[in-house]
């Protein structure tokens, strides 16, 4: 690599740090003002994620999530969704209901002491809900649905809690991955008062991205994905070294390897950028479910209401 070229890398390396420096001084600021902790937080988050995922995802504050069977999700502080195959975002004046079947993204963002068991609670609203399989698309073989696909079925959303520190009590941070990292994919957080930077906390940051496409896309054990056709050698000469390689399989590799030492943020940004790539692609919209579950509701209405 040329000299301007390790410059380069270098701003990029600093550029985030700085970052994470500058986020940490404005929630600081924030939170010594009781009324800019609200909507001024959530609008921080906003910008940072806006500035890491690809444009093609729309982001929205203050939604609820819903599904066919007509559960409805505790309110999301932010809202990553599809918008390019699935342009349906129900709103009422400024109410805004996604169905799951869009979500690529859900972010609960937080103050001081949050309640664990209320995160517990707000996770586990968003596992209720249920995306349909039944949705159909034009891909490059032919119509495709999800029914009928062993390989793309339902997307689930990845969860993200971003907050500034948690009570006393759970100390250290590994004890807050343990108890919410199964309901969180990714836990951003400031610790303590004197703490110059967000660190971000990933359980399952061990696990393949083969172990991570099942997850978040309702494929079973018994579709395991590969990457077919590859050999070490091609690896070798298309000079691709930094990829684990087990048999054919370059899905073995984890969000582990994604880390860039003592960069939190850069970090962040490429493993949430992978996941995002292994996602449901285009995410399977059943239009058909939603028109019949409008139509039975509609039945059921009084006639002043119709």
């Amino acid at each position: 690599m040329g000299q301007n070229g390790k410059k380069a890398f270098g701003k990029i390396h600093k550029n985030y740090q700085h970052l994470n420096k500058m986020m940490v001084e404005e929630m600081d600021i924030a939170s010594e003002h009781d009324g800019l902790t609200g909507d001024y937080r959530e609008q921080m988050w906003m910008k940072l994620f806006r500035s890491i995922i690809p444009q093609k995802f729309s982001m929205a504050q203050g939604v609820m999530i819903i599904d066919v069977e007509r559960k409805v999700s505790k309110e999301i502080d932010i809202a990553v969704y599809d918008e390019q195959y699935t342009p349906y975002v129900f709103q009422y004046n400024t109410l805004k209901f996604i169905p799951i079947e869009a979500v690529a993204m859900v972010i609960e963002c937080k103050s001081t002491n949050p309640k664990l068991d209320e995160l517990v609670e707000w996770a586990d609203a968003i596992e209720t809900l249920t995306p349909k399989a039944s949705g159909i698309a034009r891909m490059a073989t032919g119509y495709f649905c999800g029914l009928t696909s062993e390989y793309q079925k339902k997307t689930k959303p990845i969860k993200i809690l971003a907050t500034i520190k948690t009570s006393a009590t759970e100390k250290p941070m590994e004890k807050l991955k343990e108890k919410l990292g199964d309901q969180f994919d990714f836990i951003i957080q400031k610790q303590a008062d004197e703490d110059e930077e967000f660190t971000v906390l990933i359980k399952n940051e061990d696990k393949s991205l083969g172990w991570w496409g099942k997850q978040l896309n309702g494929i079973g054990d018994e579709n395991y994905l590969e990457i077919k056709s590859i050999s070490k050698c091609q690896l070798d000469k298309a000079g691709c070294e930094e990829l684990s390689f087990e048999g054919e399989n370059l899905l073995t590799n984890t969000l582990k390897n994604l880390r860039v030492e003592g960069n939190e943020f850069l970090s962040l940004n490429l493993q949430l950028n992978q996941l995002l790539m292994i996602l449901n692609n285009p995410m399977l919209f059943p239009h058909f479910a939603y028109a019949k579950r409008f139509n039975e509701i509609i039945k059921n209405l009084p006639e002043d209401t119709k």
